[in-house]
């Protein structure tokens, strides 16, 4: 039997392809302009980005934005209290084909569309199979996350009151970069470096607005990111006692960014393939709505995470 033929493309396929070549072919115009973006922040912004990074035993190289772990990690990396286990949400109209820019955001195209419905009751399942009872639950205050989580634990009513919405836990912040397009991003923006080549720096000076509400959100960049779920590891860490007799579980329902940045600080990130830098985005991305374990206890930080990192993809 011969091979099977693929299906052919829909014009508007074709476009988006030959749109994303276009980004892709104008690196070199983006890097330039990282650069001049650079310039315009002054050495003392760039300073405190390497400090920040530094508090966490990471190392950013300014003039690619690229991160990987310092010599000092193992001594910086935070001791946890508690396991981890993270869940991403289900999939979105948002991170979908023609996808967005999906940070701080909930607007409609934010939500879970059917496909990432399915999904959340598929991982709800996992969960049932596994066999597991937090100590505590926490959820994204972004509708997408915690409508996955309300998959399980809707079918839980005995972990009502282990349940909190967590502000600091929510998506990075892309700022006005935030539910745009892609493909609309010109071309020439620094923006596509985010996921292009991996560049921690980048951000949008501009802030998102909500269409509904006025509301503005300013960006932050992924090393901010790192920063703010650090704040967040610790804020947990604080809540149980190191010498508990029964070692906690800290479910989490979040994102791709965050769940990421997570995953670094715990000392799972993973080094882009030829590199020593770590990725984030792209082939590194946090699959939808899959539940794995970042951290726990009796396994090398390499195992914990590993069944994660094997099964990334692009979504």
């Amino acid at each position: 039997m011969g091979a099977a033929e693929s299906t052919p493309l829909s014009e508007e396929q074709k476009a988006l392809e030959e749109r994303y070549a276009v980004i892709k072919a104008a690196v070199a115009t983006q890097e330039q302009n990282y650069q001049a973006f650079l310039a315009e922040q002054g050495k003392g912004w760039g300073k405190m980005m390497e400090e920040k990074a530094a508090s966490l035993g990471l190392k950013v190289d300014l003039a690619t934005g690229h991160i990987s772990y310092a010599d000092d990690f193992p001594e910086k990396k935070l001791k946890l209290n508690f396991d981890l286990m993270y869940c991403r949400h289900g999939k979105t109209t948002g991170n979908t084909e023609p996808r967005v820019y999906q940070g701080f955001v909930d607007e409609p195209k934010n939500a879970l569309n059917d496909v990432g419905k399915g999904q959340a009751q598929a991982a709800a399942d996992k969960l049932d199979a596994l066999g597991l009872s937090p100590d505590l639950v926490i959820l994204s205050p972004l509708s997408r996350a915690s409508d996955t989580g309300r998959a399980f634990l809707d079918r839980h009513p005995e972990l009502s009151d282990k349940i909190e919405s967590w502000f600091d836990s929510a998506e990075m912040k892309f700022g006005g970069w935030d539910n745009v397009r892609v493909c609309d991003l010109d071309e020439s923006s620094i923006g596509h470096l985010f996921y292009l080549n991996q560049n921690t720096v980048v951000k949008s000076f501009e802030p998102y607005v909500n269409p509904e509400t006025g509301e503005k959100v300013d960006g932050e960049n992924f090393v901010e990111c790192l920063v703010r779920m650090r704040e967040v590891l610790e804020k947990i860490n604080a809540r149980f006692d190191a010498d508990a007799e029964k070692r906690p579980l800290v479910l989490m329902y979040g994102h791709s960014m965050a769940g990421a940045a997570l995953s670094i600080n715990v000392g799972i990130g993973k080094t882009v393939d030829g590199s020593s830098h770590l990725g984030f985005d792209g082939k590194y991305i946090m699959p939808n709505a899959t539940p794995v374990f970042l951290h726990r206890e009796g396994e090398g930080d390499a195992d914990s995470g590993s069944s994660f990192f094997d099964s990334c993809t692009v979504q």
